[in-house]
């Protein structure tokens, strides 16, 4: 949708749920890594896995296990990444044992406490740069393709287009929504319609947040 969609309805309440889309600025970098893909696009089959591939996941949710699985499945030699003390901390056990069952005569290994830094490509490789949190101790690893679990940016150039038109700003009153009353904040000399944006459009998060947000505002709209 564009802002002229939205405005011939002529609406009360407009609320921003277009999610994110895969995020691939490592924080070390402040830029985005143009020799990486995401979870998604292994998932999606948009890219088909190589030979040799680096799994890196900070987000600790399914989509890093779910590429890992079909790359494994195709052949290739995978090493899944995290900086955390353990692997996918938010893939409950009850989820996390069809993955693991799936993984276990597979080339497939798991390294904890190491943080990927950068990456570079070198001929027809990548070398990624690995470093820790807990020391000062970095190394790199030739692989054939980096792949990144790194969360959601929001996809809210609508939100932002909306945002002078309405009579709050956009703006959610945090206070009021954990109490449970309806939103107040009057902006614009209260002109427009109350925008609002929840889930992934705000930050990355998982569907049940997404959908706890979604619950708290609407109930008092």
């Amino acid at each position: 949708a564009e802002t002229e969609h939205v405005t011939a309805l002529n609406p009360d309440v407009v609320i921003i749920a277009t999610g994110g889309v895969p995020n691939t600025e490592l924080f070390e970098q402040h830029q985005e890594q143009k020799h990486v893909i995401t979870s998604w696009d292994i998932i999606s089959g948009d890219v088909k896995p190589a030979g040799k591939i680096l799994i890196y996941d900070e987000s600790g949710d399914h989509p890093a296990l779910q590429a890992a699985e079909l790359a494994a499945s195709a052949g290739s030699r995978v090493e899944i990444m995290t900086p955390d003390r353990t692997f996918s901390p938010d893939v409950m056990a009850m989820n996390l044992v069809p993955y693991m069952r799936a993984l276990q005569d597979k080339d497939v290994t798991f390294t904890v406490t190491r943080r990927l830094t950068g990456v570079e490509r070198k001929g027809n490789q990548l070398t990624a740069t690995i470093g820790t949190d807990y020391s000062d101790h970095t190394y790199e690893v030739t692989v054939d393709q980096v792949v990144m679990n790194y969360g959601t940016m929001p996809l809210d150039d609508l939100y932002f287009a909306l945002k002078p038109l309405s009579s709050n700003g956009g703006a959610i009153d945090y206070d009021r929504l954990i109490d449970g009353v309806p939103q107040d904040s009057v902006r614009n000399n209260g002109r427009g319609f109350q925008l609002f944006r929840i889930g992934d459009a705000v930050s990355a998060r998982n569907t049940h947040a997404a959908i706890y947000d979604a619950l708290r505002l609407m109930k008092d709209i």
